[in-house]
């Protein structure tokens, strides 16, 4: 008797632990990537007129973590931005942003004026991926190249 109750222990033991270890998962990758991380916007090419505009001094960030991507002015001018995205090796596509609030609830946005100052002018966005490694990324949108430092 005793060893019947050893034995149902025993196993009642191990199957409770396969079922615990097999009810974790553990998310050791990240949905966004190789676009995972902070990245910083430093130049902004107009494909139309071939003007280019150095932003390397200035703070303005894309940081990408599962599947949002939050702009960001670290000198804290303009309206930080959150977005959901979409990506493959060759496309990126942004889309339903809003204005990040956690105070009172982040806002939907409904006009991409506040997207502009960084590289974003649709409210839905595609970006060609011409360049993605660790240190550099740089996106093609319709009208705009932008050329980013990795973090």
């Amino acid at each position: 008797m005793r060893k019947t109750i050893c034995g149902i222990l025993i196993a009642a033991t191990t199957i409770l632990t396969t079922m615990t270890l097999a009810s974790c998962d553990i998310e050791t990758s990240s949905a966004a990537g190789d676009f995972n991380g902070m990245w910083h916007l430093t130049r902004v090419d107009t494909i139309a007129t071939g003007g280019v505009l150095d932003l390397k001094n200035e703070k303005l960030f894309w940081a990408f973590q599962n599947k949002l991507m939050q702009a960001d002015d670290k000198n804290e001018k303009l309206a930080k931005i959150l977005m959901r995205f979409n990506q493959t090796n060759t496309q990126l596509t942004l889309h339903t942003p809003y204005v990040y609030d956690r105070e009172n609830g982040d806002v939907p946005l409904s006009d991409p004026t506040l997207l502009a100052p960084y590289g974003i002018n649709k409210l839905e966005e595609n970006f060609q991926v011409l360049k993605l490694t660790g240190s550099k990324m740089v996106l093609k949108s319709e009208t705009l190249k932008l050329t980013f430092k990795g973090f």
